[in-house]
């Protein structure tokens, strides 16, 4: 019995460790030279930044927050200096059926002011995931109006901040409340909505992007928070890690402009057409969108918010299973 609760213990502990205080290979001064390179090459060279170039922007100080978007015991691990913390909860809508979904723009002016930003707050986004909840946050903050210019994420999130052997702390910062408010007016121009999703199927000139993992996409498995296994009809899978260096290992940055360009190409994903990006509550999708219009130029790409929660609870919707077509 004792060798049997021992075994439990020990199992326990290696769950919860998980992603908390994880060591990380330091990379090389070669291999950091070679990735401040690769942001040159991005459309947009300031929306995703080393974390070398992270820590001279917070060492300099002024109006700047780091956000770190990870759960709380993850975050309580380890951090960086001076990070506030939220999780997915704190920018999701309750007035929905189903979750997943962005939060109304009134809750996100509130978690901002109380995490004591402004309007002018120069704003780095981390997470541990490859910069998908990340992005996720930065596709919010983008549609509803922060200045885009003010408002970055560092490459390969707290990963990239251990390989460039920077510090953690378990210190958490004090918050002075502000006031909050979005400067420009809402940008649903990267949102897809239902109405758009179901259309989007018959039109030859839209591409429906699934972004999950092929086991999702195949509707072998199905995650928590979701109705039905499956994938949306006449959609196309590129599972958004195949946009990291290594989407198994610990190097989350982002691939340079070359390979990403031969990823989607491979797959037919061009700028010519309508991309409607989905996974699981849009996360993953997110980090899609960011990669294909910030970084590599794409115009006409939306992140379908809804994702696979909202068509899975859609009973009356179709569905596909199995291998794609």
């Amino acid at each position: 019995m004792k060798k049997i609760i021992l075994g439990i213990l020990v199992i326990i502990l290696a769950l919860g460790s998980v992603g908390c205080g994880r060591k990380v290979k330091s990379k090389t001064d070669s291999e950091l030279e070679k990735q401040e390179k690769k942001y040159k090459s991005y459309l947009n060279k300031n929306v995703i930044i080393s974390a070398k170039r992270a820590k001279q922007i917070i060492d300099k100080g002024g109006n700047i927050s780091v956000i770190d978007i990870r759960k709380s015991g993850d975050y309580k691990e380890g951090h960086i200096k001076n990070a506030v913390n939220v999780w997915r909860p704190d920018y999701e809508s309750e007035k929905y059926p189903f979750g997943g979904m962005r939060a109304e723009k009134e809750k996100v002016e509130k978690m901002l002011g109380n995490l004591g930003i402004d309007s002018n707050t120069f704003i780095l986004l981390y997470d541990d995931k490859g910069d998908y909840d990340a992005a996720r946050l930065w596709w919010i903050l983008d549609m509803y109006g922060h200045d885009k210019s003010k408002i970055a994420l560092i490459d390969g999130g707290i990963n990239g901040w251990k390989a460039s052997e920077f510090k953690e702390t378990k210190e958490e910062p004090k918050i002075i409340k502000k006031e909050y408010k979005f400067k420009d007016k809402t940008d649903e121009s990267k949102l897809a909505t239902l109405k758009e999703v179901k259309e989007g199927i018959k039109d030859p000139n839209t591409i429906i992007l699934d972004t999950r993992s092929i086991e999702e996409f195949k509707g072998d498995i199905k995650l928590k928070g979701a109705f039905r296994k499956g994938r949306i009809p006449s959609s196309l899978w590129i599972e958004y890690k195949d946009a990291l260096n290594n989407k198994e290992g610990e190097d989350t940055t982002f691939k340079n402009i070359e390979e990403l360009k031969k990823i989607y190409k491979a797959k037919g994903i061009t700028k010519d057409k309508k991309i409607i990006v989905y996974c699981q509550s849009a996360v993953r999708s997110a980090h899609t969108t960011f990669v294909l219009t910030q970084l590599m130029g794409y115009k006409n790409v939306k992140n379908y918010d809804g994702s696979w929660i909202e068509w899975s609870y859609n009973k009356e919707l179709p569905i596909k299973t199995g291998e794609d077509d």
